[in-house]
């Protein structure tokens, strides 16, 4: 049987007590970010960023701890754990439609933009609100931040200086959009998970591979490859995501904080220092008198890609996107 607190003194000490509850701070929240990238790629340095500022900011009740190199498993798995807040933060190039929501994977396609603002105009604009909807109600995650990552170009182990040069060549790529690409240059394109990809392209499986500078140099592939060759074929996006269900279980304060210094500290820093550290990445790894820097007939790669991405767009995205993507540019 439960007493009543009928007394004076009992009432105002509850009145205190639950006072005293209100005004009491919120919870430290500890939480985890997955990540296939390597701990020297320049996403997970920005995430380290902002993992100090982020806990600076809230007096160290947020607290992110950071798995990188695909220790918790690869992208598709990391996007379950993220969506069943297994995870609660993920970063990595724009997976999040390629396997979520492939009906906007022409949001990372080759030759589609004409530069690196007009890639973020589509991300950051209605188009990348649309996909956050879409993400929220069928997956339980959203993107939160979306960074620059750079170019995408392919490495081998010779130079490619045309389409023709891909002849035989094994590659690995990320999608089937790709597939199509590389396998119409007559390459030999298949999938793997970017953690294997070293070991793969030092033990021959693969003889090329296609990412922007700041991969390349992270994860160390011009170790096991000659040649950097400058095709830039697609312009691709650091994307930050996060589990819908876990930002919901954040106070007012702490979501604040969270996103405040993901941009600042995360976000901001990615857009100034990728553009600027290419060159000098570029100039370490010729450097390391392993790799050669290759310019490329660009417009001949082009030539190939588009007919492809427009065809595949019309069969397997939304439909319009490849004609709304286009009205983005200046």
């Amino acid at each position: 049987m439960f007493r009543r607190l009928t007394s004076p003194s009992a009432v105002a000490g509850l009145c205190a007590g639950l006072a005293l509850a209100s005004a009491a701070p919120a919870q430290d929240v500890q939480f985890t970010l997955g990540t296939t990238n390597g701990p020297n790629d320049t996403s997970v340095l920005a995430m380290e960023r902002w993992k100090e500022a982020m806990a600076e900011a809230s007096g160290g009740a947020l607290d992110m701890t950071i798995i990188s190199g695909g220790a918790l498993g690869g992208d598709s798995a990391l996007l379950e754990q993220l969506a069943t807040n297994e995870i609660q933060v993920h970063v990595a190039g724009p997976v999040v439609v390629h396997h979520l929501l492939p009906e906007y994977q022409c949001m990372e396609a080759e030759f589609v933009y004409e530069d690196e603002a007009h890639g973020f105009r589509v991300w950051t604009g209605p188009l990348g609100d649309e996909v956050n909807e879409k993400l929220v109600s069928q997956h339980n995650l959203r993107m939160v931040g979306i960074g620059s990552r750079g170019a995408r170009h392919v490495t081998a182990n010779k130079a490619i200086r045309t389409p023709a040069d891909l002849q035989g060549v094994k590659i690995r790529v990320t999608n089937p959009l790709r597939e199509e690409i590389f396998a119409a240059m007559g390459g030999l394109p298949g999938p793997l998970s970017i953690a294997e990809l070293y070991g793969a392209l030092r033990q021959g499986v693969f003889d090329a591979q296609e990412n922007p500078i700041s991969t390349i140099y992270g994860n160390r592939f011009y170790e096991v490859q000659s040649h950097v060759n400058l095709t830039g074929h697609v312009w691709s996006y650091w994307v930050v995501s996060a589990s819908e269900e876990f930002l919901d279980s954040l106070s007012d304060e702490h979501r604040q904080i969270f996103m405040d210094t993901l941009q600042s500290e995360g976000i901001d820093w990615l857009n100034e220092v990728v553009p600027q550290r290419e060159q000098e990445l570029l100039d370490e790894m010729v450097a390391s008198g392993q790799t050669e820097v290759v310019e490329p007939d660009v417009a001949a790669f082009r030539e190939v890609a588009q007919p492809i991405v427009q065809k595949f767009g019309d069969e397997n995205c939304r439909e319009g996107l490849l004609e709304e993507i286009a009205t983005y540019a200046e």
